[in-house]
């Protein structure tokens, strides 16, 4: 079953806080300014520019208030409308740039993307961060693939779930050189509820910027 969670949208709180406070200030000064005027000596009348200008500053920050909650409703409109065109990535498949990848029927793979050729040492870790495979394979320039049966080095079968591999490579020379890794999945969900999107691939959780490719018409 997929699953869609939806955007809260939460950003104009803070702007009916803001306009709460300003209504019951905007009230008491007018609520004082009437009783003064009301009790004022008619020999020494008050000076009405002082309230005029007061009035004025009131009311342009009441509509500084009002411009910036119609400006967060339209802000979360926006990644309302954004989030939800990502459900059409469900049942597609994605490449993303990540080195977890899910072992799921005794198989787990990940795309290695060598900017040179030479050996590297690839380890499995589990969810705890523990190594419970190592291989040292031989990579080519460009592009390379690993494979994991999900048996650990102990000879024991792995749970399906999210394993991580970390490399260290070395060429002719020596020297260490970068290899970016890619995982290849299925979406089965997207979340978006804390108004980041979230891929889900089985165990795996990948942010929408993260990917790199989708197969299949969206």
């Amino acid at each position: 079953m997929t699953t869609i969670n939806a955007l809260t949208p939460n950003a104009g709180s803070s702007g009916s806080s803001a306009q709460n406070s300003i209504n019951a200030n905007f009230d008491l000064f007018i609520s004082l300014l009437t009783t003064q005027i009301q009790n004022q000596d008619p020999l020494e009348p008050l000076d009405s520019s002082e309230y005029t200008n007061q009035l004025v500053q009131y009311t342009m920050v009441e509509q500084q208030v009002a411009t910036t909650e119609k400006l967060d409703e339209q802000l979360t409109q926006l990644k309302t409308q954004s989030a939800s065109q990502f459900v059409n990535y469900i049942g597609k498949e994605v490449t993303a740039q990540s080195a977890t990848a899910q072992l799921k029927d005794g198989k787990a793979s990940w795309n290695l993307d060598a900017v040179s050729a030479g050996k590297a040492t690839v380890s499995v870790k589990n969810s705890e961060g523990s190594t419970i495979y190592e291989k040292e394979i031989d990579l080519e320039q460009g592009d390379n693939t690993f494979e994991w049966d999900g048996v650990s080095s102990a000879g024991t079968k792995a749970e399906d779930g999210a394993y991580s591999i970390d490399i260290i490579t070395k060429d002719a020379n020596g020297e260490p050189f970068a290899v970016q890794t890619e995982v290849k999945g299925t979406v089965d969900a997207v979340d978006f509820s804390t108004g980041d999107i979230i891929l889900h691939m089985g165990d795996l959780k990948i942010p929408v910027g993260e990917v790199t490719g989708v197969k299949g018409v969206l």
